[in-house]
């Protein structure tokens, strides 16, 4: 939508998953989001006649349908983001430890289960470590993570999980380590690194970081400077790989900074989360076509404000059905970046595809933490649909994952 209010041709490619297709109720919820919004066309359809497009740029949203982006790339197409590259390091958890681990990029200690019944048992025998769940085949909302900050009632916590959770698949019990969680991503083109930003997260959807992990509940975004700690101390050390690779995109690098290093997370190199539209609508000061474009062309030279950027998720209750209004004040349209919505009848309403209830993001900027969530949380008292809730504490300070003092923390270390 943004692309297209600053002029640009644009059609949104779809391509339903497996997933998206199991029954006529989900198919016809997915063929709803973005209708009236912006013009859509099948992926199949778009690649069937891919030869009239040699002049777009395909900017792929998450790492998914990479044969079509390969292809793409191959026969010589304007292709920015995806691919199989940024796929298997989201996906392929072995292969991104490998990946990193060459460059010196090190994970918390971990070890990998397919047995419940021989994790707890593992558990059980190292009483005095806390431990976080992780699944090796599945999606990263299910981590579960223990409150408590004594390392034997957190063991007690992950134990209990274990043994009510009803996992599918294999996961890795990863020792749980104090220090700063941040999100370091740094912009490349043709391998040379161009600009570095880091977003403080919190992923629970309730305040005070309770409940279950979402993609993001609340973030922060800031401008920091390529050769600074946090920086040259995680992705810096990946620097090699991408002039290598003759990168151009995204790569970042999740991580938990202490007094005496990082350790690595995961890497999710795309476009998805509420870091971009946090970044391009409140910190850019470039039009969001040419950010892209110079991106891929090599000419992109970094235009960002300074101060924090804002974003915090709104949802309706899980499982809602589509067609619920959504109210939203003209003076606050260009802040919002919509997940699960689509125009009927000129009015916009949800799509109901969205299991979760994630509707929006909203956005805001400021000068200081405190303010940027000022903004934010005027926008979002503003906007209004069915059963509508969101984190209020993102300028909180008594919850541990606070952005505040993760962030004191990350200049007090030297980290920025």
């Amino acid at each position: 939508m943004r692309l297209s209010e600053e002029g640009n041709d644009v059609l949104l490619a779809t391509n339903p998953s497996p997933r998206d297709l199991e029954n006529e109720a989900r198919r016809a919820a997915y063929e709803r989001v973005g209708e009236g919004l912006v013009a859509k066309e099948p992926l199949a359809s778009v690649m069937a006649r891919r030869d009239e497009l040699k002049d777009a740029l395909f900017v792929w949203d998450q790492n998914h349908s990479v044969e079509e982006n390969e292809l793409l790339e191959r026969e010589g197409h304007r292709v920015l983001f995806g691919g199989a590259y940024a796929y298997d390091m989201e996906h392929d958890r072995a292969r991104c430890l490998d990946f990193v681990g060459r460059y010196g990029l090190k994970a918390p200690p971990s070890r990998r289960f397919e047995d419940v019944a021989e994790a707890l048992a593992f558990a059980a025998g190292h009483p005095e470590t806390a431990y976080v769940f992780k699944p090796d085949d599945g999606e990263n909302f299910e981590t579960f993570v223990p409150e408590s900050e004594d390392p034997a009632e957190a063991n007690e916590e992950l134990r209990l999980h274990l043994e009510t959770c009803e996992t599918k698949g294999a996961f890795l019990l990863q020792e749980r380590l104090s220090g700063v969680e941040a999100n370091v991503e740094v912009w490349f083109s043709a391998g040379e690194p161009r600009f570095a930003f880091l977003t403080l997260e919190c992923k629970k959807k309730y305040v005070l970081d309770l409940g279950p992990l979402m993609g993001c509940a609340l973030d922060f975004a800031f401008v920091v400077p390529l050769d600074c700690r946090a920086v040259q101390d995680s992705v810096g050390k990946l620097f090699p790989a991408y002039a290598e690779m003759k990168f151009t995109g995204l790569g970042d690098a999740n991580v938990i900074a202490d007094k005496d290093g990082v350790w690595f997370l995961e890497k999710c190199e795309r476009l998805g989360y509420n870091a971009h539209p946090n970044l391009l609508f409140n910190l850019s000061r470039r039009p969001l076509g040419e950010v892209f474009a110079s991106l891929h062309d090599g000419s992109f030279s970094p235009d960002f404000a300074e101060g924090f950027g804002a974003s915090v998720t709104m949802s309706t209750k899980e499982n809602a059905p589509g067609g619920m209004a959504i109210l939203i004040p003209e003076r606050d349209a260009r802040d919002v970046y919509l997940f699960d919505a689509y125009r009927r009848g000129g009015r916009l309403v949800t799509a109901g595809y969205d299991e979760e209830g994630d509707v929006l993001v909203v956005t805001g900027h400021g000068y200081t933490i405190p303010t940027a969530w000022e903004a934010v949380a005027k926008r979002a008292a503003e906007i209004r649909f069915p059963y509508r809730h969101y984190r209020s504490d993102g300028d909180g300070t008594n919850f541990p994952s606070s952005p505040i003092r993760r962030y004191e923390a990350l200049k007090a270390m030297g980290y920025i």
